[in-house]
């Protein structure tokens, strides 16, 4: 079921890549991914857009390179309502964010 979430070709290639510096940048990509998830959280309480929309667009953004296809996905949705000025009713879309950047951290920790 990890395809679903991500894409492990992706990520075995990433290791062959940078060999030895693969386990620090999972270890960046899993603190600045919490702090990431919190910037949006807060952003959207906040009930502003662009800040909502950047932090969005940077979690879609580090989550994609990695392979986390679903949370990347999630991220773009969000930032595309953010995009459009409506973060009202994503509330749905947060929880899911927040709940797939915990699985990713557990996915990736799986692959160190």
């Amino acid at each position: 079921m990890a395809e679903l979430y991500l894409d492990v070709v992706l990520l075995e290639e990433l290791r062959d890549i940078l060999e030895d510096e693969f386990p620090s940048l999972i270890s960046t990509y899993i603190q600045d991914s919490g702090v990431r998830v919190d910037d949006l959280r807060q952003a959207m309480t906040r009930g502003d857009t662009e800040a909502a929309r950047k932090a969005a667009h940077n979690l879609k953004g580090s989550s994609a390179n990695l392979g986390l296809v679903y949370l990347a996905d999630l991220c773009r949705i969000v930032e595309d309502a953010a995009r459009a000025g409506q973060l009202a009713g994503q509330e749905a879309y947060m929880l899911l964010i927040q709940q797939e950047q915990q699985h990713a951290v557990v996915l990736l920790r799986d692959r160190l």
